[in-house]
């Protein structure tokens, strides 16, 4: 129904106006030709910032998925390989979505804010507990190989990955909110 006053009243715009939107001009909007002028290099940095900043998201939700797997399989890391390989797999994962945040162009004159700035400051959160969660997790399975319990830090490998695996969440669902 939205769609049907929307096209109606389109029409009878375009029907009662007195001029026709095919008789306007740059000129008539107020616009010079040189205000639509576009510096090809700028642009090739748009698109490549764009381009990476697309696969950024689709791998940091890929990641997501990958991460909770990890974090499900957690209880039979004792007993097989799964959370180890889910691990891994999340872990390459992850580095790879950072890679596309990194490596993307970001123009001079622009600043974070909002949803950004928050996404921007968690990565500063998870990205050193994704480098300690691996190395934590192969101490503590070769402590479980050996039949010791882990001590220190080691045993700490459950909350650490817990805390990474929360503020990523939180960094991912910062920009589905507009703060």
């Amino acid at each position: 129904m939205k769609k049907l006053i929307f096209v109606l009243l389109a029409l009878s715009a375009f029907s009662f106006s007195p001029i026709s939107f095919a008789e306007l001009s740059l000129n008539d909007l107020s616009f010079k030709q040189e205000d639509l002028k576009v510096d090809p290099q700028a642009l090739k940095i748009m698109e490549e910032r764009h381009s990476k900043l697309q696969l950024h998201q689709k791998f940091g939700l890929a990641t997501m998925a990958a991460m909770t797997a990890t974090v499900i399989l957690s209880g039979t890391a004792k007993d097989n390989n799964a959370h180890k390989i889910a691990g891994i797999t999340t872990g390459l994962m992850y580095w790879t979505t950072a890679y596309f945040s990194l490596s993307a162009p970001k123009p001079e004159g622009i600043k974070d804010s909002g949803s950004t700035q928050i996404h921007r400051a968690l990565a500063w959160v998870h990205a050193p507990l994704m480098v300690l969660t691996p190395i934590l997790g192969y101490l503590a399975k070769e402590d479980a190989n050996k039949g010791k319990e882990s001590k220190g830090i080691v045993k700490a490998h459950g909350g650490i990955a817990t805390a990474a695996y929360l503020s990523f969440m939180a960094a991912g669902l910062t920009m589905y909110f507009d703060f």
